[in-house]
């Protein structure tokens, strides 16, 4: 084979085919890990747990998963509130007071913690959830 191919505008050595080809497979590599990071849950071992129904009072539901809780309100509520245990022994709380609640009169609030939750109340549930079971 000989040393260099033919394209239209000029020569195209295999020396710059191969240097091409070496530098594109560890941007293959990274693109496709991408999709599988952000599909994580903060890697989470622990599936995603939803508390909260009508018959115990609560105002919609909620899902906590090991960094996230997310709530779906029936009513937005008169206060966003809510409060959250970590694994590490520390609490934080988030809402109005605090300066992290969404618009009012959303119906739907996401709160990133940053850290492993262990429990959670949130303002207008009955429900509480306490190391992976709604209570």
């Amino acid at each position: 084979m000989s040393e260099q191919l033919t394209r239209t505008a000029g020569t195209l050595t295999r020396r710059t085919v191969i240097k091409g080809a070496a530098w594109s497979i560890p941007v293959i590599a990274a693109a496709t890990a991408v999709p599988l990071a952000t599909a994580s849950t903060s890697g989470s071992k622990d599936p995603a747990v939803t508390c909260g129904s009508t018959a115990a009072g609560d105002n919609g539901s909620y899902t906590v998963t090991d960094q996230r809780v997310i709530v779906s309100y029936d009513a937005a509520p008169d206060i966003y509130e809510l409060n959250a245990h970590f694994t590490d022994g520390t609490s934080a709380s988030y809402g109005t007071n605090y300066g992290t609640a969404p618009t009012p009169g959303s119906l739907q609030w996401d709160v990133e913690t940053g850290k492993p939750v262990s429990w959670v109340q949130v303002h207008s549930f009955n429900t509480h959830y306490q190391n992976g079971v709604c209570q």
